[in-house]
């Protein structure tokens, strides 16, 4: 129980940055009595819990805790373990801050961690958990239950503490401080370890009152916020406070003898206070904190969901006591002047793990470089108070590094809040390669005639950059349409059994995404399907590969009918193509693994008309393709 008294008050004074702040400390000897609270807080408590606790509740709790013998098995309890019951005074001690906003009480379903040693200094049970289950119809008990080993008959020692610990060892019990806490006031910090005290054995007949005072061993800051000293000028939802010396982490007690210093590991001298209803003037902040001394600089800041504080320093030096509250008056620090850009990785399309990235603005100035972290959360920003108009609804461009490759997106950011944190869409990282064709900025068709193949067969053969597609996009007998899709033509034409064929190819820019060194297998994925025109007769034929050859590629064989292909290798015949789609109807799709690709390999597409008549006849055919996307194989 944490109480203040009128007799020692301190007053602290400091000015930092301006700013007026004022400290009290308060602080007065554990236990309080009973009668600082009996005419207001329990009287209230009686009524708001005779409202909660429901008739049938109560009677669980009260027979938990009657003489009733419990179910047994061939004449033994079930598990061997019977359900008991004892009582302690109500003023013992208390985990629930009271109205008053200095005195605790129980609260329902409290649980203490019990041990119980013989006469001969036995354990009979250790680190035995007991609830609260109900109080008495004066509130001047607490009943807790649990199970245990039924007791021989005899005086025992009891070892109790608050809340359950940890993690135990024989009678070493181990709590934790969390560097982290609510700022509500929350018992589970108030840790408290019982005086010893000697009863009887605990039975289902016989009721014990274990009239021991437990000591808390916690010291409490209670932060209060002034009217009008919210200088932050909006509600916050974090407190960070930096003390001189640790002040959180693991504590270990020897219940068996309190004579024994704690033992502190994992500490920590920063507390976070995280709470998303946030705190305004006027609100109360708890924190507790392991006692000790703190003498020297105590910093601390508060942060909204997007607006952060500057940093307000004050010298302390107070002893900090076990079972004491400091009270802290805290005027907040002024909000700080910091726009900030907070990104994170979305989608990963490329299929491997980034490694690394660099933000460019739209001048193409670097803004900021990151190595990726486990938060994923990336925060770069500017001081003061800086005109962002120009930034408002532009790209922020992105170059992002893995293993095997160096790849680039955009991120959109919208109109910028000044002084706030601007969180953007989380950026997607793109495919090592992908081409939908939505860039084409004109319709064409290379569809051959019978001039065209005749001998010696010139293909039409271009450089496909100006169409508004990616450089280094080079085609053979191509069409397109814009802002769609891309074709690849084909023609047969046959005099009595004698066929000239002419083919089509489509070869996409080089993959200049890997690194100049990788060496990868990469996972090609795209969408196709097909056409015609004259004699129906001729089917079609589609292969895809690679190659290395720079520049337009005309599409020949090495010889008439050879599967053999000029400028192409580890090439594949692609599954039959339907004849009966067009640009707006391209639904095949096909998946290839590609392996040991370089920076130099090029994706090639060729298209041939397949058949015979016995007559004169021709046909043109030709393939659609869309929708290509690469990506590194794992």
């Amino acid at each position: 129980m944490f109480g203040l008294s009128d007799e020692c008050q301190i007053a602290l004074f400091a000015v930092q940055n301006g700013v007026f702040i004022e400290f009290f400390f308060s602080y007065k000897k554990f236990p309080l009595s009973l009668h600082a609270i009996k005419n207001r807080l329990l009287c209230r408590r009686m009524n708001i819990l005779k409202k909660i606790i429901s008739v049938a509740s109560l009677a669980v709790g009260i027979a938990a805790c009657s003489t009733e013998t419990p179910t047994t098995v061939e004449g033994g309890s079930i598990n061997g373990d019977v359900e008991v019951c004892f009582s302690m005074p109500a003023d013992a001690t208390r985990t629930t801050i009271g109205d008053d906003g200095r005195t605790t009480h129980w609260a329902q379903d409290d649980k203490l961690a019990v041990w119980a040693k013989n006469a001969s200094g036995n354990f009979v049970f250790r680190n035995t958990t007991f609830t609260l289950r109900h109080f008495s119809d004066s509130y001047d008990k607490a009943f807790f239950s649990g199970s245990v080993a039924e007791m021989a008959e005899g005086d025992y020692t009891y070892l109790l503490s608050y809340p359950t610990p940890n993690r135990v060892i024989g009678t070493l019990a181990t709590y934790n401080v969390a560097a982290t806490q609510s700022g509500k006031y929350d018992g589970k910090y108030d840790i408290m370890i019982a005086e010893p005290v000697t009863e009887g054995s605990l039975t289902t007949g016989n009721m014990v009152t274990l009239n021991t005072t437990m000591r808390h061993q916690m010291h409490a800051l209670k932060i209060t916020i002034p009217e009008g000293r919210n200088l932050f000028g909006a509600r916050f939802t974090r407190l960070e406070i930096t003390f001189p010396v640790d002040v959180v982490g693991d504590v270990t007690y020897d219940i068996n003898n309190l004579n024994e210093e704690p033992i502190y590991t994992n500490m920590s001298n920063v507390i976070t206070v995280e709470n998303d209803e946030g705190f305004d003037a006027g609100d109360d902040i708890w924190v507790f904190v392991l006692p000790g001394t703190v003498n020297g600089d105590v910093s601390y800041k508060v942060e909204s969901a997007s607006q952060r504080s500057v940093v307000n320093t004050y010298p302390l030096s107070r002893t900090m006591a076990a079972g004491h509250v400091t009270p802290i008056r805290m005027a907040t620090p002024e909000l700080y002047r910091y726009t900030s850009f907070v990104l994170s990785e979305g989608v990963n399309n490329l299929g491997e793990n980034i490694n690394s990235f660099q933000v460019y603005d739209k001048d193409n100035a670097l803004l900021a470089s990151f190595a990726r972290n486990a938060e994923n959360k990336y925060e770069f920003g500017f001081e003061g108070n800086i005109d962002f108009t120009p930034w408002h609804n532009t790209d922020l461009r992105l170059v992002i590094e893995s293993e095997h490759a160096i790849v680039e997106t955009t991120v959109h950011i919208g109109t910028i809040d000044h002084s706030h944190k601007n969180v953007l869409t989380p950026f997607v990282v793109p495919y090592l390669f992908e081409e939908n064709f939505s860039g084409l900025n004109t319709s064409w068709s290379d569809m051959m005639t019978s001039a065209q193949v005749a001998p010696p067969k010139t293909p039409t053969t271009r450089d496909l950059s100006s169409m508004g597609i990616k450089a280094g996009w080079t085609g053979s007998h191509t069409g397109g349409e814009a802002g769609n899709a891309m074709s690849v033509f084909t023609r047969v034409d046959e005099v009595l059994l004698a066929a000239t064929r002419t083919y089509g190819r489509l070869d996409s820019p080089q993959l200049t995404g890997l690194k100049s060194c990788a060496s990868v297998n990469l996972k090609v994925s795209f969408s196709y399907s097909g056409g015609r025109s004259g004699n129906e007769a001729y089917s079609i034929i589609g292969v895809f590969g690679r190659t290395t050859t720079t520049g337009p590629i005309g599409a020949r064989a090495k010889v008439e009918g050879s599967p053999s292909w000029e400028n192409i290798t580890d090439y594949v015949d692609l599954p039959t193509i339907p004849l009966t789609g067009s640009y707006a109807n391209i639904d095949q799709s096909v998946e290839y693994t590609m392996t040991g690709v370089t920076s130099a390999c090029r994706l090639s597409w060729i298209v041939m008309g397949s058949g015979k008549t016995s007559g004169v006849t021709n046909g043109n055919q030709w393939m659609y393709i869309d929708n290509i996307k690469v990506q590194i194989a794992k």
